[in-house]
């Protein structure tokens, strides 16, 4: 356990800087978005809908943080003379892979969902006191529904179809993790485009096979497959088994880089 620590501060030496420089430009782009998007115009218009940018800038920001910060960790394995420094660190290959995990998921993912939570808490809190913050309607069953315009994005509720996506951080960890280590340079550029080809083939793929496995036929039998919530269910399946892929993957190639 003390070397497992010496190593976790080791690797913050070099992780740390990295993973600093993109927390800060992640907390500049977040507060120029609300700074953007939440001016007096925008509050006092009449079509102005309830903050609601701020759930595709959480996901497309969170999904460059993870990146970002996967991508980099194993980066300097593609470079000679810093690879054989890590490489000669008294540790196991487990542990430096715990290591790798620690930081860029343990660390990683919480801070993110902090650093969003505590800019939208600050910004919204300086618009409560000014502005209208419920408006309510009675619906056809006569039950009246009061709607918060300004609540906090840490607690308004999940949309129901994003609740089977929870595994997505894990994924794209595995995967930028796995190229970091997999490519010797332009990590996050060459394994943003191979997933983005690998997606396009898989889609594409999926499609022609199932438009010709359906074409002109009839259902027949349980209509199981047929259910959203099974699909979901068989597709998040395959995401995890997926990541536990990647990961192996990726212990796998650090454990050659040992040899």
């Amino acid at each position: 356990m003390n070397r497992f620590g010496l190593l976790l501060k080791r690797q913050w030496l070099e992780f740390g800087k990295i993973y600093l420089i993109s927390f800060g430009v992640l907390l500049g782009v977040l507060i120029l978005f609300y700074k953007i998007n939440i001016t007096e115009d925008n509050l006092n218009s009449r079509y102005y809908n309830s903050l609601n940018f701020r759930h595709p800038l959480f996901l497309v920001t969170g999904f460059i943080f993870i990146s970002i910060t996967s991508s980099s960790y194993f980066m300097n394995l593609g470079q000679k003379p810093k690879a054989i420094i890590n490489i000669l660190i008294p540790a196991s290959t487990l542990e430096k892979f715990l290591t790798a995990m620690f930081y860029t998921l343990i660390v990683s993912i919480p801070s993110y969902l902090l650093c969003f939570y505590l800019v939208d808490a600050a910004f919204v809190s300086s618009i409560r006191d000014s502005h209208t913050l419920t408006s309510s309607y009675t619906d056809y069953d006569g039950k009246k529904i009061v709607i918060d315009h300004f609540a906090y994005f840490f607690s308004t509720e999940t949309a129901i179809q994003f609740r089977s996506f929870y595994y997505m951080p894990l994924l794209i960890n595995s995967i930028f993790l796995l190229g970091s280590i997999f490519f010797k340079n332009f990590h996050y550029v060459k394994t943003a485009i191979s997933l983005m080809v690998f997606v396009v083939l898989w889609i594409a793929s999926t499609i022609y096979v199932m438009s010709k496995l359906t074409d002109n036929t009839v259902w027949v039998g349980s209509p199981y497959w047929q259910d959203e919530t099974h699909i979901f269910f068989a597709t998040n399946l395959v995401a995890l088994c997926l990541t536990m892929i990647f990961w192996l993957i990726t212990f796998i190639r650090l454990k050659e880089k040992e040899a």
